[in-house]
């Protein structure tokens, strides 16, 4: 794809994740103030179960089988993979909605209306069934986020008609789940009409299991625990902080997923630069990923800092306040969350690094653990927002030490420079080239 081509492919992405924060700066202030601290906070705690089960469920299936039907040449092929993919996920929904069930009874927040955990259990699964990893590894962009647009207008309609009062906190999670089975209906016909209908098996599951296992542990030592975060709280805190942690992080999760638009767009562009060669394509995608992500942590991060006190407030109401604290805490994780997010899906996932990735996301998941145990108890939602930042940091550390290593410093703008100046110190070579690909 050409770099024409990538930004207007981008832009479009980013237009479609515009209707995304229209739905957001609809429904949050609504729940903020119609649901209260405790219930937003119960709301919140189910969401950050959906997504561990989301995670479970996806298993780190979904860059691999981006990144194979980016190579695919027909469409035999592509449904040879989408068959696999969707037997090994409803293999693991067995699994992930047994996981939801125990966490829902297990949560003195959860367990007090377990309905609620039930549903975003469901959601968790719905939410790993999707096909959006299949649509961008073949670059058809923009039909994900249309059919992601569609079902932001049926949940908005469904949120907006059955929620009234806080007792209705139950309608939040079913209005979702009703949106997240319509959007899959219309992303299954498309792709059966375009591929044909998966062929359900077990054979070939546990062999993609195996290779999708190291980006799991990334994602279950990088992400899960940073998703399960609200959850977790539930755990060592009382309701109010949770709802003010959960809150607080609900903002950093919409200003941290505008980086994901890009990475729909430059993964699969770099991967498949990379199976055809093209080397120095590759290095040039990578560079201009690295400069948005980049550019873009260090804007939320001066963003964050700034108009928490005054936003969080006025959007969802003054019983909000302690939350704009916690948020500003939160900004400093920004700028690490976009260059672990640059490393690991620009640089590491299109050069199959995961077994790196495997090893940085469980090392620094061990640290994060640690750090939410012993803060948390003690600090509430500040703690845990503390340790969040401790794992992201942690995080940074590992994989920028293990690019130097590998030579792959060269990829990150202005490093050739910096490894120039500093050389004898990192024991890279001056003269290093863009990169090194095994």
């Amino acid at each position: 794809m050409e770099r024409r081509d990538n930004a207007s492919v981008i832009a479009f992405v980013y237009g479609g994740y515009l209707m995304r924060y229209v739905y957001l700066i609809i429904v949050v202030p609504f729940y903020g103030r119609i649901l209260g601290v405790a219930e937003y906070g119960r709301v919140l705690a189910s969401m950050s179960l959906m997504n561990v089960i989301w995670m479970l469920v996806s298993y780190g299936f979904t860059f691999v089988g981006m990144r194979e039907v980016a190579k695919a040449h027909s469409a035999k092929e592509c449904n040879a993979i989408y068959s696999l993919h969707v037997s090994a996920r409803l293999m693991l929904a067995v699994i992930g909605g047994s996981i939801g069930l125990i966490a829902t009874m297990c949560s003195p927040t959860l367990s007090e209306r377990p309905l609620i955990g039930v549903l975003g259990t469901l959601l968790g699964i719905v939410s790993a069934m999707n096909l959006g990893w299949l649509f961008q590894g073949r670059q058809r962009f923009r039909t994900p986020i249309m059919i992601e647009v569609f079902g932001f207008a049926v949940s908005l309609v469904l949120v907006l008609s059955l929620v009234r009062k806080p007792e209705d906190s139950v309608w939040v999670l079913a209005s979702l789940l009703v949106a997240g089975v319509a959007s899959s209906i219309i992303s299954y016909g498309i792709t059966t009409s375009q591929l044909g209908l998966p062929r359900l098996k077990v054979e070939g599951v546990m062999p993609l299991i195996r290779s999708s296992t190291m980006l799991f542990c990334y994602s279950s030592g990088s992400v899960v625990l940073t998703a399960s975060s609200t959850y977790l709280l539930t755990l060592l805190s009382t309701p109010a902080q949770v709802g003010y942690f959960g809150a607080a992080e609900r903002f950093a999760t919409i200003a941290l997923s505008l980086m994901g638009p890009a990475s729909q767009v430059f993964v699969p562009t770099i991967s498949r630069q990379l199976a055809h060669g093209d080397k120095e394509g590759a290095h040039a995608t990578t560079r201009r990923g690295a400069a948005l992500l980049l550019g873009y942590g260090l804007l939320v991060f001066c963003g964050a800092m700034t108009l928490s006190p005054f936003l969080l407030p006025l959007i969802l109401g003054a019983e909000f306040e302690p939350a704009a604290r916690i948020l500003q805490c939160f900004a400093w994780m920004f700028p690490f969350v976009a260059f672990n997010e640059f490393v690991a899906f620009y640089v590491f996932v299109p050069r199959k690094k995961d077994r790196l990735l495997a090893f940085a996301g469980l090392a620094s998941g061990l640290a994060n653990l640690a750090a939410a145990l012993i803060l948390a108890p003690r600090f509430g939602a500040m703690g845990m927002a503390m340790a969040r930042v401790f794992g992201e940091a942690t995080l940074a550390v590992i994989l920028l030490v293990i690019m130097v290593r590998l030579e792959l410093i060269g990829l990150v703008p202005g490093a050739r420079r910096a490894a120039g100046m500093l050389g004898l110190a990192w024991g890279v070579r001056a003269q290093t080239s863009a990169a090194k690909d095994k």
